[in-house]
């Protein structure tokens, strides 16, 4: 049987942390300006499944914060992480990647030549996984909206205020999770993952090119388990009105996979809709375990 710890540990460029970060990461700015990337990697058997998903999306964002690094090097420094949690029998949990623009500049001004910083962590799985997989579960609509951000939309950079400020919206165990709007209304993504919805004659999963994230579950259903299934799908504006009228509505992340939704709260914590559970979620659900198993 796996090893469950609750020690944590860490490296830093594929060295192994003991005790002490350097002096000089307390200048890091990632640290300073959330001049950074994270992705957050399910580990399964010692394993990344999706990690070639994570890499890209990795890449799209250092392109667009001007953080030079190379895939190989990302791809080199989480394996020796990985071999290093194996040599401590973990072989299963979350493995979190951190790349940062590293120490310099001048205030906000970049130094001139970057030197990146590639962090990893270990740890457990959430306690709630099982819930969130097999129950329909409750979400509530949060107050706070996202900013249009063309540039950073999409991304998962460091800077995760919003998300902050949706989630402790909250404080009672009654929700796994919180909706998420744009400025102009439209729903867009929950607090830590990205949502899909049945019309009456369309799945349909919101654009995140003005805000939002473009989460590693969300390509892998929209370009693997929704065409297995025959099922089409497509990227579109969400109203309020639609998902008013919604038939289905599905929760995603890659760490815990694919969640139902079963009931839908205002800010009050009054009901505003319940959702059966339809054939084609079913069907979705079996799929992505039939194709991966680490998210029975």
């Amino acid at each position: 049987m796996a090893m469950t710890t609750s020690k944590s540990y860490y490296s830093l460029n594929g060295q192994p942390i003991a005790d002490s970060l350097p002096l000089n990461i307390l200048d890091d700015r990632g640290l300073s300006y959330g001049h950074g990337l994270f992705e957050t990697i399910l580990m399964h058997q010692s394993t990344l499944p999706l990690f070639d998903r994570h890499l890209s999306r990795l890449n799209r964002g250092s392109n667009a914060l001007n953080i030079p690094i190379k895939s190989d090097l990302i791809y080199n420094y989480v394996q020796l992480f990985l071999d290093q949690l194996k040599g401590q029998s973990i072989v299963q949990g979350v493995v979190k990647v951190i790349i940062t623009a590293g120490t310099g500049g001048r205030g906000y001004k970049s130094p001139d030549t970057i030197e990146p910083r590639v962090v990893c962590s270990y740890s457990n799985l959430p306690k709630d996984i099982a819930d969130y997989r097999n129950q329909a579960i409750n979400v509530r609509f949060c107050e706070h909206k996202l900013p249009i951000n063309h540039p950073l939309a999409g991304i998962k950079h460091l800077n995760r205020l919003d998300q902050i400020l949706a989630r402790n919206e909250w404080t009672c165990d009654n929700y796994h999770e919180g909706l998420m709007s744009s400025q102009s209304g439209h729903l867009i993504e929950a607090v830590s993952g990205n949502v899909f919805i049945k019309t009456a004659d369309r799945w349909i999963t919101p654009c995140v090119d003005q805000a939002g994230v473009a989460g590693v579950m969300r390509s892998l259903m929209l370009e693997e388990i929704f065409p297995a299934c025959n099922i089409p799908v497509s990227v579109s504006l969400i109203t309020m009105s639609e998902l008013a009228e919604s038939e289905s509505l599905l929760l995603c992340n890659s760490i815990k996979g694919l969640a139902k939704v079963g009931s839908i709260y205002n800010h009050g914590n009054q009901l505003f809709k319940s959702l059966p559970t339809d054939q084609q979620t079913l069907m979705l659900r079996r799929k992505l375990i039939e194709l991966y198993p680490q998210y029975q």
